[in-house]
């Protein structure tokens, strides 16, 4: 009777044990899924944020188009070519930071992790090709102050030079940027860099923990 006893006693706290261990997990994997959240609210707050500064920037640059346009109704000036190219870039940024913060916003962290890897990577490789687009409007920003009255024909001959050089330096750049900022060469140093600004750290931050998730429910 006293081997029974001490039998049944001894299963009861094995159960217990048991109930802990579970309760322990379960607690550990809230935990880890809470990071993973937690790493999308500062995304979510710097889409916000440029979605406010992108409408402002947006609204001073078909400002200054139409003024543009109003003052040389019948022809394209370089003031009209800089500014309409900038204000395009610009506006297909913001259209992709509404986009991006709906994508954020409809990760749903109570599907299968491998569900919430995909949705963020598809995320992450939105936000780098947005990236590559935003610098094509680098070499506009030095052609805006030119003027079709007195640009080339009336410069001076080597501010002409230092102009056609200027532009065409910051071209390259653009031109080198865009074919290079691409998702195979997202781990390299200044890229990662360059799309950080973008988010993309957040993104990180956020598979890192639903990786250790995942590892966890694979061990237990």
């Amino acid at each position: 009777m006293e081997d029974q006893e001490l039998l049944r006693l001894w299963k009861k706290q094995e159960n217990k044990i048991d109930e802990l261990l579970n309760i322990n997990s379960q607690l550990l994997k809230e935990q880890i899924s809470q990071k993973a959240r937690k790493a999308l609210v500062g995304l979510k707050a710097e889409k916000v944020l440029g979605i406010v500064t992108g409408a402002i920037y947006i609204l001073f640059l078909g400002a200054l188009l139409g003024i543009g346009v109003a003052a040389t109704p019948y022809k394209i000036d370089f003031f009209v070519l800089s500014i309409g190219a900038i204000f395009l870039v610009n506006l297909k940024v913001f259209i992709d930071y509404i986009r991006h913060l709906v994508m954020v916003s409809q990760i749903n962290f109570e599907r299968p992790v491998a569900d919430i890897q995909e949705q963020l990577l598809t995320l992450k490789l939105s936000l780098i090709n947005s990236t590559r687009f935003v610098v094509l409007q680098i070499p506009f920003y030095t052609t805006w102050h030119l003027g079709n009255s007195w640009f080339p024909n009336h410069a001076n001959p080597s501010w002409v030079i230092i102009q056609y050089v200027i532009t065409g330096l910051f071209a390259c750049l653009a031109v080198f940027l865009f074919w290079y900022i691409k998702p195979k060469n997202a781990g390299k140093k200044w890229v990662k860099w360059v799309i950080s600004s973008a988010g993309i750290s957040h993104i990180e931050k956020s598979l890192i923990q639903l990786q250790e998730l995942k590892d966890f429910k694979a061990d237990s």
